[in-house]
């Protein structure tokens, strides 16, 4: 994956007209797969290892991103399909581990899905009108010549974007596929899709669950070391990124592991760290955060500008920086734990299913939640008693934007509302507000509102790091996140949630599950660190700078924020209540608008208009 130039694919179905739209993309620097029939199915820019492909007469597969097959492997599979509906039927658990993109033509017709979290996405939209399917909307929104929506880019300064408005793209005319759908192009028939996965009935005891996600967790991880060489691993001493650690120490790559400190001299991540250390084998690099970019570092310039704005603002710099230093070492990919604590973990919304089961485990589970957030017990009662469905709660939610910071009690119920920051003006809330409300339909991720919550973060975490694994690989080395695959999410999703969210032990499905392949005493840490001291220095050393995008603001000119109000937050008093990731949405936005307005104006005064 190593390389300068961003990846991305579109997917073309089997027909004469989709055939003379190919020529949208030209021939020059971009690779071709064909369909059986000869005509041009898959055409991109991607490192030759990131796809696995296989043809079997009329049939063909492809798989794009990590997995832990092969051409032959594949080539068995193609020989077992004879219609599209047997395409369909391969599933994310019982298929290749890993996280990817599985494309197949099967007698014609095509059917494509991405991963269930999110990580590998599909859009659709029409190009001359030919249904055509790619992995990122800005490819497809240049082909179809599509102008990006100031009103929808306004959703992004909400933090958290609740689902579905997470997953608008910022042009109308691309309409985005279902993490759990599978699309489907056919001659003769309108593109659709269908879904092939649901979130599973949350029933496995912890003994079952735990041996689910062991054998999860090895194949991802040996689906990220199976080819040798060198790997690097984060070793930050927390429980995510530890455990992958020692199972990638097991595979057949030679293990760099990884270790960034903190500014803060007594953060407990350090310690842990050493301690697990001397546990591994292979060689280990220590970061010291002064020798590496502060968080905020470079945020007056202009990141990775994809299909959305880049949403970890906050550490580009130093991603990059770390991305290129493992590149000189000759690290072919960094395993990251990130999504452990998405996947890990139920949201106290369990005990609305709990409680009618066990009550009095349901009760006592709240009285830990209740001691460990400090709620008070009539308002826990109440959000647990809130009967409203799901669409009923996103128009509340739509009329609080700007309201003070929500409850954490709101974690009993369909999740966090969201929040505007100070600095958003009264037009951009309106457009929110308007765009949440016209969602009157929208369903939840899962009945169950835990279940529901997990996919959310999940998604949102999959979301910000499909733009830094794109980041890092044009720096040299890029993310992979084992946590974030589709069969490590099935085995989470499917443990009862009481054993994942209980108050009185921290993500004891983990450490039940690695039990017996990493070291006791490393399995006993009940927390985590918080960098939040280090992201106070980066403002402090970069807020002159930051503020200074206030001066000739994309954003102020397109009405969404007050340049004032920003400046101040950034070079007075940050404003209390307001989370660091609201400024990481705008200075996301602001560079996102800079970047695609300047190319929309220069597309229309090249073809003539205004």
């Amino acid at each position: 994956m190593n390389g300068h130039r961003r990846t991305w694919f579109v997917v073309l179905p089997d027909t004469d007209a989709a055939a003379a739209v190919a020529a949208v993309w030209g021939t020059a620097e971009r690779r071709a797969l064909h369909h059986p029939s000869g005509r041009p199915w898959i055409l991109g820019h991607w490192p030759a290892d990131e796809a696995v492909t296989a043809q079997a007469g009329p049939v063909a597969l492809a798989v794009f991103g990590t997995s832990d097959t092969d051409t032959h492997q594949l080539r068995r599979r193609a020989e077992h399909l004879r219609d599209p509906r047997d395409a369909l039927a391969l599933t994310h658990t019982d298929g290749p581990a890993g996280s990817h993109h599985l494309i197949a033509t099967v007698h014609g017709t095509v059917t494509a899905r991405g991963s269930l979290s999110g990580l590998h996405r599909l859009h659709l939209a029409e190009v001359h009108g030919v249904p055509v399917l790619a992995d990122r909307a800005d490819v497809l929104a240049a082909a179809a010549g599509l102008t990006p929506s100031t009103e929808r880019l306004a959703l992004r300064l909400a933090h958290p974007l609740p689902h579905p408005a997470d997953t608008l793209p910022l042009w109308p005319g691309i309409t985005p596929v279902p993490p759990h759908h599978t699309a489907l192009l056919a001659p003769a028939r309108p593109a659709r899709t269908l879904a092939h996965w649901q979130p599973p009935a949350p029933e496995r005891p912890r003994p079952e669950a735990a041996t689910a996600l062991r054998h999860a967790l090895h194949r991802a991880v040996a689906a990220r070391t199976r080819d040798g060489g060198l790997v690097a691993a984060d070793l930050s001493g927390g429980l995510d990124s530890t455990p992958l650690c020692f199972l990638a120490a097991t595979g057949p790559a030679d293990l760099l592991t990884v270790t960034i400190g903190s500014l803060d001299p007594h953060h407990e991540d350090a310690p842990w760290a050493d301690r697990a250390a001397r546990h591994l084998p292979g060689t280990r690099l220590v970061l010291p955060a002064e020798d590496l970019p502060a968080m905020f570092a470079d945020t007056d310039t202009p990141g990775p500008q994809g299909d959305e704005p880049f949403a970890w603002t906050r550490t580009r710099a130093r991603d990059e920086a770390v991305a290129r230093l493992l590149a000189a070492r000759g690290a072919r990919l960094r395993i990251s734990g990130e999504g452990g604590d998405e996947v890990l973990q139920a949201l106290p919304a369990y005990l609305r299913t709990l409680a009618p089961r066990h009550p009095a485990t349901a009760a006592r589970h709240l009285r830990g939640h209740r001691a460990r957030l400090r709620w008070k017990l009539p308002d826990a009662l109440g959000a647990l008693a809130d009967p409203r469905p799901y669409p009923a709660w996103l128009a509340h939610a739509a009329d609080r934007l700007t309201h003070p910071a929500p409850p954490t009690t709101q974690l009993l119920g369909w999740g966090t509302e969201p929040r505007l920051p100070p600095w958003a003006t009264p037009h951009a809330a309106a457009l929110v507000r308007d765009q949440l409300k016209a969602l009157r339909d929208a369903r939840p991720l899962a009945p169950q509102h835990a279940q529901h919550q997990v996919l959310r973060t999940v998604r949102h975490s999959a979301s910000a790091m499909r733009q830094l694994v794109d980041a890092t690989a044009r720096a040299g080395t890029p993310y992979s996140t084992p946590f974030l695959d589709d069969q490590v999410l099935d085995a989470c999703l499917a443990a009862d949630p009481a054993t994942r969210g209980t108050p009185f032990a921290y993500k004891p499905l983990l450490t039940t599950a690695l039990a017996p392949d990493v070291p006791a005493d490393l399995l006993r840490r009940t927390g985590k660190g918080d960098f939040t001291p280090d992201a106070h220095q980066g403002l402090a050393r970069h807020r002159a700078r930051i503020a200074a995008l206030t001066e000739d603001s994309a954003l102020a000119r397109a009405g969404l924020i007050d340049p004032d109000a920003l400046r101040q937050a950034c070079l007075g008093l940050y404003p209390t209540g307001t989370p660091y990731a609201a400024l990481d949405a705008t200075l996301a936005c602001e560079h996102w608008l800079r970047a695609h307005g300047s190319r929309h104006r220069t597309a229309a005064t090249t073809t003539g208009g205004t």
